[in-house]
């Protein structure tokens, strides 16, 4: 039950967000982020290959603070299908990966929960950095549509 929730809390945020969480390479890079306490550099090599029982993601990347190699592949599987599975809206397979492997080693289950949930919160926050950045755009934006408005008709009151 709170994998389903956590999928689905997942899917509506990747759907909201569009940049963090809304394909497997993005969400295999965030898990990875969390996992490793680091960001994940812009210079990561990532590949895709999927076949019909599972679709994986790997990265290959230098840890900027630690100089280290990290080779990370996250292993989705494949989506439940039925009536409510939501394989039309998001493709054949789980948006959230069943396992990680960082460096040969795999991390464990409760471990990974822990991160796609911190992953989630995080995504989460970012859309509403976005929207609270986009509203108050919005604000001063009509703000200075208003003392534009104000300064007009005052113009037209001084010189009827």
């Amino acid at each position: 039950m709170r994998l389903l929730i956590l999928c689905t809390s997942l899917c509506v945020l990747s759907a909201c967000s569009g940049n963090n969480l809304d394909n497997p390479v993005k969400t295999c890079k965030a898990v990875t982020a969390v996992l490793l306490g680091s960001p994940i550099p812009t210079t990561v090599q990532e590949t895709q290959q999927q076949t019909d029982d599972q679709q994986v993601v790997t990265l290959n990347f230098q840890l900027l603070d630690a100089k280290k190699e990290v080779t990370a592949v996250c292993s989705y599987k494949p989506a439940l299908v039925g009536e409510d599975s939501g394989v039309g809206l998001f493709g054949e397979f789980e948006r959230v990966p069943s396992s990680v492997v960082i460096n040969g080693q795999s991390v464990p289950k409760r471990s990974l929960f822990d991160a796609i949930n911190q992953a989630t919160l995080n995504a989460g926050s970012e859309v509403l950095k976005d929207a609270n950045k986009a509203g108050l755009e919005m604000m001063n934006d009509a703000k200075d549509m208003g003392k534009q408005m104000a300064n007009d008709v005052n113009d037209v009151i001084q010189n009827p």
